[in-house]
């Protein structure tokens, strides 16, 4: 009968999520107080309620994602704290998520942050420089590689924008390359370079 402990080796952590049965049951039961722990506080920091429930909500795809990528520990750290890395990092994408969810892609394109003080000159030419890409992306491409794109300049996560335009991040890698080579070319077509942009 396997036996229920926290205080595994990493080796032995290793060894149980890679088993079946009872022993990858408790190896699961004792990982699961300590990805909650790591997830609460996670959470508690970044939302004003809820974090408990979100919390309790995630832990069972942490432990998933823990052992599906156990393979991947190499060992420089205790393997709990690597397991708390995974939960954290599902946690921050979740939130990323949640926070584009009621996000519409058509209004994804803001402004670009300024780099320069807001002189009258330096504020024309950035407008003059914003409006172009704005002229071309919807001129340019097709209305889903415009969506793509503008949802990836509006920082939206690139899972979030796959599921808006219903599919897979391949397929959206592929998109979001074609609508990049089509605007380089408009760039050329019009004697300009994205570098004449940036450099406005």
């Amino acid at each position: 009968m396997a036996s229920s402990r926290s205080d595994r080796s990493n080796d032995d952590w290793l060894e149980a999520l890679a088993s079946e049965g009872p022993e990858l049951s408790a190896a699961l039961n004792d990982l699961r107080p300590i990805l909650l722990r790591a997830l609460h506080v996670t959470l508690s920091r970044r939302v004003d309620r809820g974090a408990d429930s979100l919390a309790q909500d995630l832990v069972q795809d942490a432990l998933l994602q823990v052992r599906d990528r156990a393979g991947q520990f190499r060992g420089d750290a205790r393997f709990t704290t690597w397991a708390q890395k995974v939960a954290v990092h599902l946690a921050l994408s979740e939130l990323r998520r949640k926070r584009w969810e009621d996000v519409p892609l058509d209004t994804l394109l803001a402004e670009p942050p300024r780099t320069k003080e807001p002189g009258a000159d330096a504020v024309l030419e950035e407008a003059e420089a914003v409006g172009m890409v704005r002229h071309l992306i919807a001129t340019e491409l097709t209305e889903r590689q415009s969506q793509a794109l503008q949802a990836y300049l509006g920082g939206m996560p690139m899972d979030e924008v796959a599921k808006r335009l219903d599919t897979n991040r391949n397929a959206l890698y592929k998109l979001l390359h074609d609508a990049r080579l089509r605007l380089r070319k408009a760039f050329e077509d019009r004697g300009l370079t994205p570098d004449d942009l940036l450099s406005s």
